[in-house]
């Protein structure tokens, strides 16, 4: 793949509606969409960590991936197909394309981690392959998966394996190898931003996107920091960031981010449900401080 087309601008991770028995509630993508699209997000990460993908089933992620497709002419869908499984993956990898989504992405797996850069290359270049036509985006997310190694020797030796390599979803705070990343080959690879409370260290470094679970709430505000960074207007950027950071930290301390901001937009009237096991839930206590601390926050 030559040079990419980055992606710019907010891309909400998004949380998987579920109904009171843990099946997941196809009927509410769609206002939610719409919830997304009047927000401002030029897209939408899918089946990720915050859409609890890997506690789904492949028909699950299917059936959801297919249902956000129905604003594929609004949003870019992007599609994690990660699995500790390759096939799994590329069974996943292939239906995203067949679909047609803007891109996918695999973290690496969480069961019996990679050790060596050769060998994470090696289990995405499977993954990829069942996608050759789709451009495909390493989830780099040591913190969640397990697998820290250096993202600047992937890229280095998955550019001849991977042909289709977009880029990284880089959800780490080694800025000096998302700095290596950005600049590789004058610019070849689009690196997404995966840290709400940074973006603007990454838009500095140069990345022009970011992936964010913040966003699904907060994406005016986020985006007031894309457009005062853009405009010159640094030090409006960090005020920017900072005050968005106080909404992140609201959500961070609950414990649960993923059920801290399905409580939001159900009180923003998108019900997304509970958690599916083994995730847990905000208890009505928890839940009605979260609201009363985050309405200052939500438009």
């Amino acid at each position: 793949m030559e040079k990419v087309n980055k992606l710019k601008g907010l891309y909400a991770a998004v949380v998987t509606p579920m109904r009171p028995d843990g099946d997941i509630d196809l009927e509410v993508i769609d206002p939610y969409a719409e919830f997304l699209i009047d927000k401002g997000v030029q897209g939408v990460f899918v089946n990720g960590s915050t859409g609890e993908g890997l506690l789904l089933t492949n028909e699950e992620r299917m059936l959801i991936a297919e249902r956000w497709m129905k604003f594929s002419g609004k949003l870019d869908i992007l599609v994690h197909v990660g699995s500790t499984c390759y096939k799994t993956a590329g069974e996943l990898a292939r239906h995203a394309e067949r679909i047609g989504v803007r891109a996918i992405s695999a973290m690496g797996p969480c069961f019996m981690q990679p050790g060596r850069v050769s060998e994470l290359v090696s289990f995405n270049k499977r993954v990829a392959s069942y996608a050759p036509e789709t451009p495909f985006y390493y989830y780099h997310v040591p913190g969640r998966s397990g697998v820290n190694l250096s993202m600047a020797e992937f890229l280095a030796g998955a550019r001849s394996e991977i042909p289709n390599l977009a880029g990284i979803k880089f959800t780490s705070y080694n800025t000096s190898d998302m700095l290596e990343c950005i600049s590789m080959e004058s610019g070849r690879y689009d690196i997404l931003h995966g840290h709400d409370e940074t973006i603007v260290t990454g838009l500095e470094l140069g990345a022009t996107g970011g992936i964010g679970t913040s966003y699904n709430i907060i994406a005016p505000l986020i985006r007031s920091v894309f457009s005062k960074f853009f405009s010159g207007d640094i030090a409006g950027a960090v005020e920017m960031q900072h005050y968005a950071n106080q909404f992140i930290t609201k959500i961070c301390k609950t414990g649960n981010i993923i059920s801290a901001v399905k409580v939001l937009l159900d009180f923003c009237g998108i019900p997304c449900g509970p958690c599916r096991l083994p995730l847990g839930n905000l208890s009505e206590e928890q839940a009605s401080k979260l609201l009363l601390d985050c309405k200052p926050f939500i438009s």
